[in-house]
């Protein structure tokens, strides 16, 4: 399927947004290329926030990256375009993986969904991990969790998440548009075999290749998605042991200036924050897209805050449920939608644009994660391109925030401020 967006050069855009499309680029140190061309035809200011954080991920060899070893993430990125069905991220990442030590036989695996052999104790762990996070009730087991801990330590274990949750939030925005890798892009890299997925939307967890835990290497909702939201979602199982950040004390000096950054635009440090400040320079990044998603966004309130309330349910999310469902009330969202998005269904008495919405969500998120021709139509012609491309990256970030939620079961409340 060709790409449904085109790149927008630089001359293209207003004159006031094109210091963002340099930065993008600047950041980046690379051309622009793969979800940048999706989140350019809607905010370049997006566009660089986005980079500013991947950049954290991506980068090999300097200072401000990732204290995981290469192996480690780009293992993670192969597991999570695998689970999310994203041919672009697969196609990006698969050469360094491999390069970075992950055999070629178990990539073949994953793409395959088979269970891959010749792991070390450490990918496997990696594998366990995300597998449990992207599957069934997306919570991680107390004896893998533990293992995980001691394993990489507090920073390295919240990195972990953090790099599954980006590698999400990118997913979203090239799968709404199915974006592809051009020709030019594959010529720089050795020949791979491209990842390939069923182009009618599965119903349910695909039943192929497991890790440890035996739960399938796919994303969506599973069999016991919605334990938590039977009768509304309840109290969390107890947060788990990690250290919390809080205040200027808490951290290491030289850290103290990225907790400032947070408070500039939050007012506070929410407990998520307080968890994320593990990886301080993470936690400032996620903030400064996070700012742009929550408060700069194009997108009307009911339209966003009902597409919180989408992404926390897909993903069990309690902490997420708990902390917005009242803003989605105070946004006009009516009850009995809330009540439907709860359980999963489609609302009988939705609205046209709460019915477009909820269904091109839903493909996102459930199935093979791609938007039918149909939806997507529906949806560009209803909302616009940018504020198309502004729910997809909404989706992602929620996603990645489930992530960290309920790896960590931070104890849900209701929040007045978004904590986020």
């Amino acid at each position: 399927m060709p790409n449904r967006l085109s790149i927008l050069r630089r001359e293209q855009l207003p004159a006031d947004q094109r210091r963002f499309h340099d930065a993008l680029g600047f950041v980046r140190r690379r051309s622009i290329t793969g979800p940048f061309i999706t989140l350019l035809n809607s905010s370049p200011d997006l566009a660089a926030r986005f980079a500013h954080l991947g950049h954290y991920f991506h980068a090999r060899g300097q200072a401000d990256e990732s204290i995981l070893p290469a192996r480690v993430r780009t293992f993670i990125a192969l597991i999570l375009s695998r689970a999310l069905d994203g041919p672009y991220e697969w196609s990006a990442w698969v050469g360094w993986a491999v390069e970075a030590g992950i055999p070629q036989a178990a990539a073949d695996a994953i793409r395959e969904r088979r269970k891959p052999e010749g792991l070390t104790e450490e990918d496997t762990l990696v594998l366990d991990f995300c597998t449990q996070l992207l599957t069934g009730e997306h919570r991680v087991s107390d004896a893998t969790y533990q293992k995980a801990l001691d394993h990489f330590g507090a920073q390295g274990l919240v990195e972990l998440v953090c790099t599954l949750g980006y590698f999400a939030m990118i997913a979203f925005p090239l799968n709404a548009f199915e974006i592809e890798m051009s020709a030019e892009q594959k010529a720089m890299r050795k020949p791979f075999e491209p990842l390939r997925y069923d182009p009618h939307p599965r119903p349910g967890p695909d039943l192929g290749a497991s890790s440890q835990s035996g739960q399938a290497l796919t994303g969506g909702p599973g069999p016991l998605l919605r334990n938590h939201f039977k009768s509304g979602p309840g109290p969390g199982r107890g947060a788990r042991a990690i250290p919390r950040f809080a205040t200027h004390g808490d951290l290491a000096p030289q850290n103290q200036h990225f907790l400032d950054r947070i408070v500039m635009t939050r007012g506070r440090i929410s407990p998520p924050y307080q968890v994320l400040l593990n990886t301080p320079d993470v936690a400032a990044r996620v903030a400064h897209v996070g700012n742009f998603v929550l408060y700069e966004t194009i997108l009307p309130p009911a339209v966003k805050t009902l597409t919180w309330l989408i992404a926390a349910a897909e993903y069990d999310c309690a902490y997420e449920w708990t902390a917005f469902v009242g803003h989605a009330r105070k946004a006009g969202v009516p009850e009995a939608v809330i009540e439907s998005v709860m359980k999963g269904e489609k609302p009988a008495e939705a609205s046209r644009e709460q019915a477009i919405l909820i269904d091109f969500c839903h493909q996102l998120l459930r199935g093979n994660h791609h938007v039918i021709d149909t939806s997507y139509q529906a949806t560009v012609e209803h909302f616009g391109v940018a504020a198309t491309v502004q729910i997809a990256a909404l989706i992602g970030y929620f996603v990645m925030w489930a992530f960290l939620l309920n790896a960590f079961e931070i104890e849900p409340q209701e929040e007045s401020e978004y904590p986020l």
